[in-house]
């Protein structure tokens, strides 16, 4: 069976529709959909008297617009107001929604915003429609977050399992990995921010991850107990220090070192280890995040 191009909207009440062939609201993503993967940027220079050209300055990636020209596959009249009416409610532009694109086994997904109320148009047989959205931030996710743990417990037991009562030998169900240093690969085209969660597996004060590469570091002066954690947010625009303790969540975001960098993860290999003041052997790290990607 050929596979098609597909795309899934979900708005912020799970309510969704599907775009493409085969579909009530039929598609041809190759063909009926732009901005998957086209992009508009804009670079920055400066310039001095007597300079020739312009110095280099930076860059920045617009926001993303995706638009979506179908129509609706049923010829029934009250089926297509009906479909009609469904798309109007799901693609309210008060909502806030994410796009999923996928083929075969690739999938992505993008945080997108409707940009104004859908478009139709009455030929003889069908309502052909035209759907824009606009994605503030212009970067392709991969569905789920990627996670790297440093110094966690490793599982040991394995089955089929025998157990001899007679045996006076005690049995090891898991062990702790020792290493401290971890290599975060971002496979994305942008760097990204991670978050970074700090686990207490007993007393533990001023847990640290240091960038072996860039010297850069994230620390939180403060003391930690057996179960709590601190959960650190470097994205842009998401910038948090939670601790977790009990079961509540406090913002501790006065705790962080005013040395300490919200550290982005480069393209590529990133090289961090853990560290803490005291209790070094109680604390548990791990990264998550989501490479970014300029299309699909």
């Amino acid at each position: 069976m050929k596979t098609f191009e597909k795309l899934i909207y979900i708005n912020s009440r799970g309510e969704e529709l599907v775009f493409a062939i085969g579909s009530k609201y039929h598609v041809n993503v190759a063909k009926d959909v732009t901005g998957l993967s086209d992009l508009l940027n804009t670079i920055y220079s400066t310039s001095s008297m007597g300079q020739h050209g312009d110095t280099y300055a930076g860059i920045r990636i617009e926001p993303r617009n995706i638009s979506i020209t179908g129509k609706i596959a049923d010829s029934d009249k009250d089926t297509q107001l009906r479909l009609r009416r469904d798309a109007l409610k799901i693609l309210n532009p008060e909502l806030d929604g994410t796009l999923y694109y996928s083929f075969g086994t690739f999938s992505r997904k993008i945080s997108a915003k409707v940009d104004g109320s859908p478009t139709f148009v009455h030929p003889d047989l069908s309502q052909e429609f035209l759907v824009h959205f606009k994605c503030l931030s212009p970067f392709w996710e991969e569905d789920q977050e990627t996670r790297e743990d440093i110094a966690s417990w490793l599982g040991d037991w394995e089955f089929p399992c025998e157990i001899d009562l007679n045996d006076d030998q005690s049995m090891i169900f898991g062990h702790r990995d020792e290493n401290v240093i971890v290599d975060v690969f971002n496979s994305g085209h942008v760097a990204t921010g991670m978050r970074v969660e700090f686990k207490a597996l007993g007393e533990l004060t001023n847990p640290l991850l240091f960038n072996v590469d860039t010297r850069e570091f994230l620390k939180v002066n403060t003391t930690i107990y057996a179960g709590e954690s601190i959960l650190i947010d470097t994205s842009y625009g998401k910038k948090s220090v939670i601790l977790k303790r009990q079961g509540v969540e406090t913002n501790i975001y006065r705790y962080i070192d005013v040395d300490s960098t919200f550290m982005q993860l480069d393209i590529g290999d990133n090289i961090f280890r853990y560290d803490a003041a005291a209790g070094a052997d109680n604390l548990e790290v791990t990264i998550y995040f989501s490479p970014k990607y300029l299309g699909v």
